[in-house]
């Protein structure tokens, strides 16, 4: 598994589309903290509040380039094939392809915390204990969603071995339904049924209210629920679904 994720972060490393990614997370990033300060009285609130919202942005972002890479490029070569092929289990293999992700996302949300801490330096801005948990926890909640949506997403792609599906799922998660949730809580008739509740973007957002007023508790074990209904059952679902699949080598 190891090899296999080396053999990976090298393929990728290569593409010019992760490099577009990191210079997507700069100017996203320095874009939304220098908008929010100029439009804000406050430059320590601003600071905080636009790193928060880079946060939600560049999750989308690098989450479709990470889409692209990992999981498209794979099934669109079905070097997949030849990779179980050569003794590869496929549930090592489904694993990897996730761990894969998660390397690059964090790796690129350390980079922009890096970016944000030098920008903070430099503009001289303070933040206070309550800015500064805000922010982190803003952090902790918008990875969980990219996490989440690329699990789910993997599972339509290692099923139907379709890239544009997979890729519309990956973006109906993250744009397409919590509009819709939006929308839905205009109705009165279906409000009272509280769907959005259940959602993982609405679920998020509790937790990020849970975290940051130090409802430490509360706010872990929505965490923990997200993680196992979103994550690992769709992790678990690709591995029951691919293992059943018929492969053409």
């Amino acid at each position: 598994m190891r090899n296999l994720i080396k053999a990976d972060m090298q393929r990728i490393l290569r593409k010019k589309s992760i490099w577009v990614a990191l210079i997507l997370m700069i100017a996203i990033v320095i874009g939304d903290i220098f908008y929010t300060i100029n439009t804000s009285a406050d430059k320590n609130l601003a600071f905080a509040v636009g790193a928060s919202e880079s946060f939600y942005f560049l999750g989308l972002v690098v989450g479709i380039i990470l889409v692209l890479n990992v999981y498209a490029d794979d099934i669109k070569s079905t070097s997949y094939i030849n990779v179980v092929g050569q003794g590869i289990s496929r549930v090592k293999y489904i694993i990897t392809k996730y761990l894969d992700a998660m390397i690059l996302l964090v790796a690129m949300y350390v980079l922009a915390c890096v970016l944000i801490f030098g920008l903070k330096a430099g503009l001289g801005v303070q933040l206070s204990s309550l800015e500064m948990r805000f922010m982190w926890c803003n952090l902790l909640c918008e990875i969980i969603p990219v996490a989440a949506s690329i699990s789910i997403a993997s599972l339509i792609y290692f099923q139907t071995g379709n890239n544009a599906l997979g890729m519309l799922v990956y973006l109906g998660i993250e744009l397409v339904i919590p509009v819709a949730i939006e929308f839905i809580k205009t109705n009165p008739t279906v409000v009272k049924y509280h769907l959005d509740r259940i959602y993982l973007t609405d679920v998020c957002s509790s937790i990020l209210d849970d975290l940051v007023m130090r409802q430490t508790g509360a706010g872990l074990l929505k965490l923990i629920l997200v993680i196992a209904v979103y994550v690992v059952a769709a992790i678990v679902g690709s591995i029951v679904l691919f293992r059943k699949k018929e492969l053409d080598f």
